[in-house]
């Protein structure tokens, strides 16, 4: 019998191809009876408009920071061996994978029930955007179950930070050029 690897948690944000069923080997372990997958698609279609792609956006600190807690939540409410997920960002042709879950345990039922808990988690609360490109114009869109930030806040919360950050940066130069110049003048 193969020795038992230790618990894996793969998190992936990548502008590559995801290349369908690519975190199924991820998961494999031989104390687990199943694996459970999702893949997420670009269709051509939605709402009687004619998609030509999708472009993904993503806040990537904090979205690869809240796919491992909504892994640290499946994991506390299922029995589970090896979590994988990847999201692409970049464009996303028709036919081509935008996202992927793979998910090894002991029994189906659990790896079903958290693959299903963590692409609805995925949808409500990780700052990643989509926009659907059509033939005739294109439209960011939130999903239904979004509790992220949308772009534009995100956009303007990573501004206010640098401005901050700028802001904190011209008083600590004119905090020194204050004590150089206490310097200079004692040293006369």
């Amino acid at each position: 019998m193969s020795p038992v690897s230790p618990d894996l948690d793969l998190v992936i944000i990548s502008e590559s191809p995801l290349p369908h069923g690519h975190l199924t080997a991820e998961v494999v372990c031989p104390t687990a009876g199943a694996i459970a997958t999702f893949v997420g698609t670009t269709r051509d279609h939605f709402e009687g408009k004619r998609v030509v792609r999708l472009e993904y956006e993503a806040y990537r600190p904090m979205a690869e920071k809240e796919l491992r807690a909504i892994i640290r939540e499946a994991r506390a409410r299922w029995t589970l061996r090896h979590v994988a997920i990847s999201h692409r960002t970049g464009l996303v042709p028709i036919t081509e994978s935008s996202v992927e879950i793979a998910i090894s345990s002991s029994h189906r039922g659990e790896a079903l029930e958290a693959v299903r808990f963590m692409i609805d988690e995925l949808k409500a609360r990780v700052p990643i955007w989509k926009k659907e490109v059509y033939e005739n114009g294109a439209c960011w869109k939130e999903n239904k179950e979004s509790r992220a930030l949308t772009l534009g806040q995100a956009k303007a919360n990573a501004r206010a930070r640098e401005h901050r950050a700028g802001a904190a940066a011209a008083v600590l130069a004119v905090a020194l050029v204050a004590a150089a110049a206490a310097v200079i003048a004692r040293r006369r």
